[in-house]
């Protein structure tokens, strides 16, 4: 009963987010919701049905959704509005790393002095370069961020996406001035920048393109260089995780660690793997997919090491209401927030019934890559429809195709990187192993993508089908037959410990 009760309380806060996302709601109607919650608690008090108590949370939780997202800061506000179309000259602090570009930079600012307080997005030239924490004057015509039409014939809100992180507006063909350095915890923040920009150098030295900047996208993160043709391609053939930093990489890592640490205690190769994906992620640049790909892939990580699924879905559960308290935009304007949640959730719940029905694939890795690739793209399927309306009908078989080769692309591809920036003559050299398997990987998803009828573009339709299939989805997780544990031993070390898992 007390999982029935949490689960109705995060349902409820989800739902109440939601709604006041794409709705205006009046505070009559949040006050009317509280008058209905109490009132249905009350019945409970009188009548001590179940049916009542967990009603009563599910519009609790409605309530504290719908109050949590009013009490969000409006974006923009009233005075920034006002400026949109209009020249400004500001100050502010540069607060996350350039997005590099092919010929520009996208700088984010936070203005401090000159204007309202806010965030612009600052497009400029490729040089001069700017760092993160520098204080800088911005320059140029203040514009408003538009929605955009997708291939796939959606509507993309951009304005939504930028607003989520506190962006309010766009500075095309801007100036930025560096008044100051950085100091302090910026300082700190820019050199594990500065260490993310010299690999991916090293990267650069060792490997052609475009697989320098592949190998860049399975380490550091980020998708440029690729090309538009090559990342239509990984779209395509539903591979576009593998490029960019996402919750399966950074698994890897710690899945390599564990392994190494395999004579050492459960717990303490747990915590040595969850240190792994930390500095892995700073690394990285600390930036908030990649902080959000190793929350969710250490929870996932966590189901998977110890077998404890019931315990892990309880802390993704945590993670995603704790991440929606602290930022209640990302739930509708946060794709890879999205994504990430429900392919941790099939990965949880999904790996440990599709795999001990695959014993007809002898080959244990293969299998498991099989099983976890079927129960992710599950999951994520409905929302990705709903989202992009692309269906890759070529997803399956190319991730069996390329992700058993990701690991082994991402350990030559850091020997290479490190390599090329200690002995820059040997670069080439140490990169050629690197180059095979990244050819590889590049060579498949341009295949895969080029077959016949490799993607279908479906219309865009009602969000309640997205409903219909989590339920489902839902539904058929909860009444599917669960293997029994002698069955299940018969699979992997990894995965037969999903299969064995407390409910």
């Amino acid at each position: 009963m007390r999982d029935t009760l949490l689960l109705a309380g995060v349902l409820g806060f989800t739902s109440g987010i939601l709604c006041r996302s794409l709705f205006n709601m009046p505070l009559e109607f949040l006050a009317l919701v509280a008058v209905t919650g109490s009132a249905v608690a009350l019945m409970y008090g009188v009548r001590r049905h179940p049916a009542y108590l967990v009603l009563a949370i599910v519009i609790g939780g409605s309530f504290l959704g719908v109050g949590r997202i009013m009490l969000a800061p409006s974006v923009p506000t009233p005075e920034v509005a006002e400026l949109y179309g209009t020249k400004i000259a500001a100050v502010g602090k540069v607060i996350a790393d350039p997005d590099i570009r092919e010929t520009t930079q996208r700088v984010t600012v936070e203005i401090t002095d000159g204007m309202p307080h806010t965030r612009v997005l600052v497009v400029v030239p490729l040089y001069p370069s700017y760092v993160y924490g520098q204080t800088v004057s911005v320059e140029g015509k203040f514009t408003a961020p538009k929605p955009f039409e997708t291939d796939g014939g959606r509507v993309f809100r951009y304005d939504r996406f930028l607003a989520k992180d506190g962006i309010t507006g766009l500075v095309e063909y801007g100036h930025l001035n560096v008044r100051e350095e950085q100091k302090g915890l910026a300082l700190i923040m820019a050199k594990l920048f500065g260490v993310k920009h010299l690999f991916v150098e090293g990267l650069a030295r060792a490997l052609p393109e475009p697989q320098s900047s592949l190998a860049a996208g399975i380490i550091a993160g980020g998708k440029q260089g690729l090309g538009k043709e090559l990342l239509d391609a990984f779209t395509t053939a539903g591979l576009l995780p593998v490029v960019v930093l996402s919750g399966y990489n950074v698994m890897i890592v710690a899945e390599a660690v564990l392994k190494t640490a395999r004579r050492l205690p459960k717990h303490i190769a747990a915590s040595i793997a969850g240190v792994a994906i930390l500095l892995f992620v700073l690394a990285a640049g600390g930036g908030a997919s990649a902080v959000r790909a190793g929350l969710m892939a250490g929870v996932a990580l966590f189901a998977r090491a110890t077998g404890r699924t019931y315990d892990a879905l309880r802390a993704l559960i945590a993670i995603f209401v704790l991440m929606l308290l602290l930022n209640p935009a990302l739930l509708v304007s946060d794709t890879g927030f999205q994504f990430s949640f429900v392919a941790a959730l099939g990965l949880i719940l999904g790996t440990p019934l599709v795999e001990p029905r695959l014993m007809f694939i002898h080959n244990a890795l293969l299998r498991e890559v099989v099983a976890t690739t079927i129960a992710a793209q599950v999951f994520v399927l409905p929302l990705l429809l709903y989202q992009t309306g692309n269906l890759s009908l070529v997803a399956l078989p190319a991730n069996i195709l390329v992700l058993p080769t990701v690991p082994l692309a991402m350990l030559l591809s850091a020997i290479a990187g490190f390599v090329a920036l200690l002995v820059p003559v040997a670069a080439t050299i140490v990169g050629a192993p690197a180059f095979v398997v990244l050819w590889y990987i590049t060579s498949m998803a341009s295949w895969t993508a080029a077959l016949p009828l490799a993607q279908v573009i479906i219309p865009q339709f009602s969000f309640l089908f997205v409903v219909f299939a989590y339920v489902l989805i839902a539904v058929l997780v909860f009444n599917i037959k669960k293997p029994r544990p002698a069955d299940a031993g018969r699979g992997s070390g990894t995965s037969s410990s999903l299969a064995t898992s407390r409910r």
